[in-house]
């Protein structure tokens, strides 16, 4: 008897296992076609040659943020909204680093806890978006642009009374 349970028990975590990463599979398949052919646009229609990095933000709209090397080997990073959008390319060096960013964001923000620093667009705009706890306890969000870090907007979640 004790062997048929521990039977049970074993199929029953590796169906619900195997199902989890089905659905998530399932669930994520779309962000995976459209970061595809993002690549496969910037590659195509740019300067890009190499592809090292690709990231996805949903702001105001959704971007795929590509961070690859152009033909004379120097980073670029390229900005790839819709299929009727022009893609946006800068040179990596003409914008902020994610390290530069990170220091200010714990210098002016002073979070208790920074939680991420990553590319993305607002109104055509290539910015950075911080997102970290503030001193009340916040999730807070705080965009600067890329390229030399002025503000451009901030929100923070209320916290729960």
């Amino acid at each position: 008897m004790k062997k048929w349970v521990i039977t049970i028990v074993c199929l029953l975590l590796l169906t619900t296992t195997g199902l989890s990463v089905y659905f998530y599979k399932m669930m994520r398949s779309p962000i995976d076609e459209h970061e595809q052919l993002a690549v496969q646009r910037v590659l195509n229609d740019t300067d890009v040659e190499t592809v090292e990095g690709v990231s996805f933000y949903h702001g105001t709209e959704s971007y795929i943020v590509i961070q690859g090397l152009n033909t004379e080997d120097k980073p670029v990073i390229a900005w790839v909204g819709n299929e009727d959008e022009r893609i946006i390319v800068k040179n990596a060096d003409d914008g902020l680093s994610k390290e530069e960013v990170m220091q200010f964001a714990i210098r002016e923000l002073a979070p208790k806890k920074l939680i991420s620093t990553r590319l993305g667009m607002e109104n055509r705009l290539p910015i950075y978006e911080i997102t970290y706890i503030d001193e009340n306890d916040r999730y807070s969000f705080y965009y600067i642009t890329f390229e030399d870090g002025t503000f451009v907007k901030r929100y923070s979640l209320k916290k729960d009374v």
